[in-house]
C-alpha cells in the first residue's frame, strides 16, 4: 500500500510539472512599413528616372521621358544556343534468367540555351551611386523520348524557332525580374506588408501563464494589424506598452535556472525585440537582443536581432530618417513609346529602310524569319512592310503583310507581340460594336493571367478562361477600374486590399505590376 502511495504521488509530481511546462507556439501577426534603399535620393523632388525599358519600376519614383536623376540603360545581349546533341539511349528487355531478349533504342535532344542582359544606372544626384550590372539566365533542354535519330533531329528542325523564342522570353522576364530587384533594394522605397511575422506565444493550457499570453498576443496582433506604411507608429507604441510591461514582470517571475524558466523568459525577451524593432526602435532591439544571448536558451535568435537592428540603424543612418513609415510616391509622368530594340541595323539610302529581324508565326504555326522596315513598328496591329530582296541580297522594296495571317511575330531582341481577339476603345463607328483580332505587345503572360499592349497605349486584359480580351480603356473599366481588379483578383486577399486601398492605376506601369503579383500569388 505504502508502494503504491509513493508511486501515485511520484506521477502526480510528474504530471504537475508537465502541465506547467512553458511549451511555445508560433502566433502570426502583420506589419506594413516602407523598405529602405541603400543608396538613396535624398530629396524627394529629385526621385525621377528614365529608362529605355518599359517593363522596369522603381518603387517611390517618378518615371520622366529623359534626363531623369537616376538614367537606367537596359541592354539585352540575345540569346544563345549552344551544341545540339542527339543522345541514344539503351533499352534491353530480359527474360526470367536474365537473357536479353530484345534491344531497343530511343533518341532525345539536348540542348542549353543562355541569355544576357546588362544594365546601367547614371546618377546625376551622386556620381559615386552610379550602378551597373550584368545578368544572365540559362536552361537545359531535354525533349520527349523519340524512336528514331530522324524523328528526334527533324521535331528540332521544325521547332528550333518556336523553342529559342520561348526560352528568350522566358529568360527577359527572369533578368527583368532580377533587375527590378536589385535597383529597388538599391534606390526604391518599397512597401512592404508582411504577413509572416510571428511571437513566441504559450501553447500549453495549463501553464497559469497561458490565459494571459494569449490575451497579450490577441492584443499584439490587433494592434499590429492597424500599422500602415503611410503613418507614423507613435499610437501603436502607446498601445502596446501595457504589454511590454506584462513580458517585462514575467522576466522577474519566472527568474529560476530551469528550462522552463529560461523558456518564459526567452519569449518576453524575443517578443519585445520583435514589437521594439517593427516600431522602429533598433536601439531598444538590441538591448533584447543581448538579454537573449545571456539568457542562454536560444543564442541565435539574439544574434539575429542584433544584426537586423544593425541594418535597420545603417538605413536610417543612409536615409537620414528614424522611421520606416511614410508616403511613398510612384508615378508614371513619361508616356513613353517602347520601340523594339534595332539589333544590327541595316540602312538601305536609296530605299530609306531601317531594318529589324523578326520571327513571323503563321496561323498553321509556319515560322519565317524576315527583315520589317522599323518605321512601319507603329502600325504592327494591323499590318507591316516585309523588304523583299533581289537574288544579290539587294533590298528592292516592300510588301504589306496582314496582322490577321498571324498568331505572333517575336523581335530578335525579344519583344514580342501576339493576335488579340478584342474590342478596342474607338470613336470609330466600325470597330465600335465588333471584337477582332490585332498584333498586341506582350506584358505579362501566366497561368493566371495575361496583359498586353494595344498600339503602345491601351491595356488589353485576357483571363484564361476567355477566348476575347477587355481593354482596360472601356468605359467598364474606366468607370469601375478598382471593381473590375477585385474580381480578378478574388482568392488572394492581400491584393484585393492593395486593389481596395488604390494602390493600382489604370496605367501600363501599375497593370503590369497588379498581373505580376498575381500571378505570383496563385
Amino acid at each position: 500500500m505504502k508502494n503504491i502511495l509513493t508511486l501515485t504521488l511520484i506521477l502526480f509530481t510528474y504530471a504537475l510539472s508537465f502541465s506547467q511546462g512553458a511549451n511555445l507556439d508560433r502566433e502570426y501577426f502583420n506589419v506594413s512599413y516602407v523598405k529602405l534603399p541603400t543608396h538613396p535620393i535624398l530629396n524627394n523632388l529629385k526621385r525621377t528616372f528614365s529608362t529605355n525599358k518599359r517593363a522596369i519600376s522603381l518603387s517611390g519614383f517618378s518615371r520622366v521621358n529623359k534626363n531623369g536623376t537616376l538614367d537606367i540603360n537596359y541592354r539585352f545581349n540575345g540569346t544563345n544556343v549552344g551544341d545540339v546533341e542527339i543522345k541514344k539511349t539503351k533499352h534491353e528487355k530480359k527474360d526470367d534468367d536474365g537473357n536479353v531478349v530484345s534491344t531497343s533504342y530511343t533518341y532525345k535532344i539536348h540542348v542549353t540555351y543562355t541569355s544576357s542582359a546588362s544594365i546601367a544606372v547614371s546618377n546625376s544626384e551622386n556620381i559615386e551611386n552610379d550602378y551597373q550590372n550584368d545578368f544572365s539566365e540559362k536552361d537545359n533542354y531535354q525533349s520527349r523520348d523519340f524512336k528514331t535519330y530522324r524523328a528526334a533531329q527533324d521535331y528540332y528542325n521544325n521547332n528550333r524557332n518556336n523553342l529559342r523564342n520561348t526560352y528568350s522570353s522566358d529568360h527577359q522576364k527572369a533578368i527583368l525580374n532580377s533587375i527590378n530587384y536589385n535597383l529597388n533594394t538599391i534606390y526604391g522605397y518599397q512597401i512592404t506588408n508582411k504577413r509572416s511575422e510571428h511571437f513566441w506565444i504559450l501553447g500549453k493550457k495549463k501553464h497559469p501563464e497561458y490565459q494571459k499570453h494569449i490575451e497579450a498576443f490577441e492584443a499584439m496582433k490587433t494592434a499590429f494589424s492597424k500599422m500602415k506604411s503611410n503613418e507614423s507608429v507613435d499610437e501603436l507604441k502607446t498601445e502596446l506598452a501595457p504589454i511590454m510591461d506584462y513580458f517585462t514582470s514575467l522576466v522577474s517571475k519566472y527568474n529560476g535556472t530551469k528550462k522552463k524558466d529560461a523558456k518564459m523568459r526567452y519569449a518576453s525577451f524575443y517578443n519585445m525585440a520583435k514589437m521594439y524593432y517593427y516600431l522602429d526602435m533598433p536601439e531598444e532591439t538590441k538591448i533584447y537582443a543581448q538579454k537573449l544571448i545571456d539568457n542562454d536558451y536560444d543564442k541565435s535568435d539574439g544574434k539575429y536581432f542584433i544584426r537586423i537592428a544593425d541594418q535597420l540603424i545603417e538605413r536610417f543612418n543612409a536615409n537620414n530618417t528614424n522611421t520606416r513609415h511614410f508616403e511613398v510616391l510612384t508615378e508614371d509622368l513619361s508616356h513613353i513609346v517602347e520601340k523594339p530594340t534595332i539589333t544590327k541595323p541595316e540602312v538601305s539610302s536609296s530605299l530609306n529602310l531601317e531594318l529589324i529581324k523578326a520571327y513571323l508565326v503563321s496561323k498553321t504555326n509556319d515560322t519565317t524569319l524576315v527583315d520589317l522596315d522599323t518605321k512601319d513598328i507603329k502600325n504592327i496591329a494591323y499590318k507591316m512592310n516585309i523588304v523583299r530582296y533581289a537574288d544579290n541580297g539587294t533590298p528592292i522594296g516592300t510588301e504589306v503583310k496582314s496582322a490577321k495571317e498571324l498568331n505572333e511575330v517575336l523581335f530578335v531582341d525579344g519583344t514580342h507581340y501576339k493576335n488579340i481577339d478584342f474590342k478596342e476603345t474607338t470613336t470609330s463607328k466600325e470597330a465600335l460594336n465588333a471584337t477582332q483580332e490585332k498584333l498586341c505587345k506582350v506584358l505579362v503572360e501566366s497561368d493566371t493571367i495575361n496583359l498586353y499592349l494595344f498600339k503602345e497605349e491601351e491595356p488589353v486584359i485576357v483571363t484564361p478562361n476567355s477566348d476575347t480580351g477587355t481593354s482596360t480603356l472601356s468605359k467598364s473599366y474606366v468607370f469601375g477600374f478598382n471593381k473590375n481588379l477585385a474580381k480578378l483578383a478574388e482568392g488572394h486577399p492581400e491584393l484585393v486590399e492593395k486593389v481596395n486601398n488604390k494602390q493600382f492605376k489604370n496605367t501600363v506601369e501599375d497593370l503590369v505590376k497588379f498581373c505580376n503579383e498575381l500571378a505570383v500569388s496563385k
